[in-house]
């Protein structure tokens, strides 16, 4: 009986909880990229990415295979990261090198 009292309460919080942001040690990051550029990472749900570049108005890039690493793109944006270290093109420009300075919590 107590059960089934709980049950609306446990359906609407796994809604909820599949709308909002991963709860990890490395949900964000703060990145610097060789030419100036600095990125801000927040890891989805669904393992998608919401990056920032400098002031721009943030992207939602969803995941794509990838080799090495965590790969994820759109028509226009990659971001490519393993361990401290990413990769950030946009459009045809060419690939930037970018380093994690920040770690979750310093944000």
């Amino acid at each position: 009986m107590i059960i089934r009292a709980f049950k609306p309460a446990l359906a609407i919080a796994a809604v909820l909880a599949a709308c909002a942001p991963v709860n990890g040690p490395e949900t964000r990051s703060l990145y610097d990229c060789a030419n100036g550029t600095q990125l801000k990472v927040e890891k989805l749900s669904g393992s998608r990415v919401l990056v920032q570049m400098n002031d721009d108005a943030p992207l939602t890039l969803p995941p794509e295979p990838a080799a090495s690493g965590a790969r994820y793109m759109t028509a226009t944006h990659q971001f490519w990261d393993k361990g401290a270290e990413a990769m950030w093109t946009v459009g045809r420009m060419a690939p930037m090198t970018c380093a994690r300075v920040m770690f979750p919590g310093n944000m």
